[in-house]
């Protein structure tokens, strides 16, 4: 009895050979099964590799054409609501003196260091 039909018998998943036919045959049988896996391992990796790369380009399409989704807008509300309610009077007042300046401010003092 081979190596892997040995091991096949010992798992109970397969019956074991009465022939030695028969052994060569599931054994036959094993590497093709083996093959076939390596196959399909192939396939699927080739698969992923492919419908990957194209699902990264839509991705990059889209933001680079400004669709950000419908979870980042919402993310950027959460925040931006967030920070006004920890700011609260600051924020109030600068979105305020934005909408409508009461004052020009100076310009920055220019430093005479040579």
């Amino acid at each position: 009895m081979g190596y892997k039909n040995a091991q096949q018998v010992a798992k109970g998943t397969t019956k074991p050979a009465e022939t030695r036919s028969e052994e060569t045959g599931q054994e036959a049988g094993f590497q093709m099964d083996d093959q076939f896996e390596a196959f399909d391992a192939a396939v699927a990796d080739s698969i992923v590799d492919l419908r990957g790369a194209r699902i990264m380009q839509r991705v990059l399409t889209r933001i680079g054409s400004g669709d950000m989704g419908k979870i980042a807008p919402l993310m950027f509300k959460s925040f931006e609501q967030g920070a006004m309610a920890a700011l609260g009077e600051q924020a109030k007042q600068l979105t305020e003196w934005h909408e409508k300046p009461v004052k020009v401010l100076q310009p920055a003092a220019k430093s005479n260091a040579s």
